[in-house]
């Protein structure tokens, strides 16, 4: 029920943007990266010292864009999906015996984040690029984590976060450029349970921008 909100929320924020930018330049983006999660140790440690083991792992991606003229402020929302991964060898004891044996263990973990906000335009460069900074709010739904397979209970929960990134969008074809963008992102900033650790990763992306009158 979690994702399913989060999937309808996130399509009304993308309908909503091109209402708000008519007549305006408005851009469209496909695309993906990485996504390093850089903590809390108990995510990146690896799996034979007890963690989750996830480190670098993929993205894919839907950013929407709004032109403002003369204004250097461009209105942004944005849908990722993160897939977390990591595996390793756990040392285990059997109950009836001494024997000590190495077992293989995978963990996965998706996240499913939208987010709206605003990017400021420096002045382009004569090579054609633009670049910018970026602000952004987000809601973060975790999907349950999964240990070889087996879906742990009550693991997934919805979240909501931000973060700020440094990009620049480079022309090559009239009407198509591409949105290279380094963020930080905290994902679970508000809304956490007592004792629940911060999330927080850094993401590199490339996206093909479409742009429309």
């Amino acid at each position: 029920m979690k994702l399913c909100n989060s999937i309808i929320f996130s399509i009304l924020i993308l309908l909503l943007i091109p209402t708000v930018g008519q007549a305006q330049l408005f851009k469209l983006g496909v695309g993906g990266g990485l996504t390093q999660i850089v903590a809390p140790d108990a995510v990146t440690r690896d799996v034979s010292e007890g963690g989750l083991g996830f480190s670098t792992n993929w993205n894919l991606g839907l950013v929407v864009k709004v032109d403002l003229p003369l204004v250097p402020i461009t209105p942004r929302a944005y849908l990722l999906y993160h897939s977390l991964s990591g595996s390793g060898d756990v040392v285990e004891t059997l109950s009836k015996s001494s024997n000590i044996s190495a077992v293989n263990r995978e963990n996965s973990q998706s996240i499913f984040e939208v987010g709206v906000g605003a990017q400021y335009n420096f002045l382009p460069i004569p090579a054609g690029i633009d670049p910018y900074l970026a602000l952004d709010i987000a809601m973060s739904s975790f999907g349950k984590l999964k240990i070889n397979d087996n879906e742990i209970p009550e693991s997934n929960n919805t979240r909501f976060g931000g973060g700020v990134g440094l990009g620049a969008e480079v022309s090559i074809v009239p009407m198509v450029n591409i949105d290279l963008y380094l963020s930080y992102k905290l994902l679970n900033l508000i809304g956490k349970d007592d004792g629940e650790d911060t999330v927080s990763a850094v993401t590199l992306d490339a996206f093909i921008m479409f742009n429309f009158l």
